[in-house]
């Protein structure tokens, strides 16, 4: 799915924005508020869609991952997009908010962790960095 800011101009430079969650209902508020602020959002709600994102070639500026994915988990799509898209600010995203969970996210190259239910004002500053 991929979104556009609302009053938009195609000469107005947009920022990329990868959702990889199986959360519908999360993406959905996550693609609306980002959309909302300029972004150009690509969602995927498996591990494999997002590895197949990160590795087309097309800048990826942002991404947020949840760890649990259905098939390839985000530990490994974070790796991927770390590999494919090394700019690209990523923040991990769980449920299962643990130390040992926010260390194995960044030791795979995430930029920040946050615990499922996040702040919206801060996931969108963290991921404009």
């Amino acid at each position: 799915m991929v979104g556009l800011g609302f009053g938009m101009t195609a000469s107005e430079p947009t920022r990329t924005l990868l959702i990889a969650d199986d959360d519908e209902d999360l993406s959905r508020v996550l693609v609306r508020a980002f959309a909302q602020r300029g972004w150009l959002v690509r969602t995927a709600r498996t591990g494999a869609e997002a590895v197949a994102l990160a590795r087309s070639g097309d800048a990826i500026d942002a991404a947020i991952v949840d760890l649990v994915l259905p098939g390839t988990g985000g530990l490994d799509v974070v790796k991927e997009l770390r590999g494919s898209n090394p700019r690209c600010r990523i923040i991990a995203v769980s449920g299962v908010a643990s130390a040992a969970v926010e260390e194995a996210f960044l030791r795979a190259g995430a930029n920040l962790f946050l615990a499922k239910p996040m702040d919206l004002d801060a996931l969108i500053n963290a991921a404009s960095g």
